[in-house]
């Protein structure tokens, strides 16, 4: 009796064993290491790319910061698949230039990234655009995208809503990337659609302004805030 209840504990464990590996192969099998991509020099007339600029808040050009660009295909919850396209450093005058040939699963699966040794939280921009999925990114075009290297911050917009009833909030922060800039950014939020939460990446230490926005009831609230770097501060879309 007792040999028969050890051999089956020992066929049970070894059962749970073999169902271990089993699933751990499976997962190692998702999981595509970075593959390098770089065919750039081969693709006249159909490359995808992205040029750009990235200077300091003084307007100096930053030189030798490494950027690439990668596609990512997300496989949750057992990894993905990772091809990196270009890598590229930027010039004496701060100018960079990615080459790439988007395949023709990459335009219609997963998306492209722009990406830097330096997290791009520092690199502010405009638009804060360095993720493109399919269909927002094609071959054959020029992407424009100049970065200001600053501290930055984050603001996260939300709101308060009532099920079924999404709010009709909308908000506008305006921002300088440097004191020195003529030119205001601007990022627009809408809440009729239903959006409760977004987040800003803006400047640190230089005041940027909130309008918040009340369509059916015509009315506009203005705010000025100053963010500490590093600092993530949420803001209450409200009246």
């Amino acid at each position: 009796m007792k040999f028969l209840l050890l051999s089956s504990l020992y066929m049970k464990t070894r059962a749970r064993l073999y169902i271990a590996l089993l699933l751990l192969s499976c997962c190692l099998a998702s999981c595509d290491p970075i593959k390098y991509d770089y065919v750039s020099k081969y693709c006249p007339g159909s490359c995808t790319t992205l040029i750009g600029r990235i200077t300091d808040q003084n307007g100096e050009p930053v030189a030798g910061a490494e950027l690439w660009v990668s596609w990512h295909k997300p496989n949750y919850p057992l990894g993905g698949s990772t091809r990196q396209k270009a890598v590229t450093n930027t010039d004496i005058n701060g100018n960079y230039a990615l080459r790439f040939l988007l395949r023709d699963q990459e335009l219609v699966e997963g998306y492209i990234s722009l990406e830097s040794g330096v997290s791009l939280n520092t690199y502010l921009s405009c638009s804060g655009n360095n993720r493109w999925y399919g269909g927002e990114i094609s071959r054959d075009t020029t992407i424009v995208q100049n970065f200001t290297k600053a501290p930055s911050a984050m603001l996260q917009l939300n709101t308060t809503h009532i099920p079924d009833q999404p709010p009709r909030f909308q908000a506008t922060v305006k921002y300088k990337l440097s004191p020195a800039d003529p030119d205001s950014c601007t990022f627009a939020y809408d809440g009729s659609p239903g959006y409760f939460e977004d987040e800003v990446y803006v400047p640190a230490n230089i005041p940027i302004v909130v309008y918040t926005h009340k369509p059916e009831a015509a009315t506009t609230r203005k705010e000025l805030l100053t963010l500490q770097p590093g600092e993530v501060r949420s803001y209450m879309l409200d009246f």
